[in-house]
């Protein structure tokens, strides 16, 4: 007669879900201290401004990148343009 554990079987006690939990919790639980840690020293207050005024200039960067692949592409365009007629011309 074969016998198997619950872990060999794939199926999960009751302990093993506790210890998932208790893991699961404990990581979040050092994840949010770290981050409250963070948040309240002065290098930590100092990066989420510095992170806040970059993303309040975010729309006026995204906007000149936009302006200037435009330009970009309207020239690739005449430039394949030129390419076609030329290639018409000696067909």
């Amino acid at each position: 007669m074969l016998h198997l554990r619950a872990s060999e079987s794939g199926v999960q006690t009751g302990m093993d879900k506790n210890k998932q939990l208790t893991y699961g919790l404990g990581g979040l639980g050092v994840l949010l201290g770290g981050l409250g840690v963070f948040l309240l020293s002065d290098r930590g207050r100092e990066i989420v401004r510095n992170v806040a005024r970059h993303l309040e200039r975010a729309p006026e960067s995204i906007e000149q990148f936009t302006e200037a692949t435009q330009v970009e592409l309207d020239r690739i365009q005449r430039t394949l343009n030129q390419i076609a007629a030329r290639l018409e011309a000696t067909s």
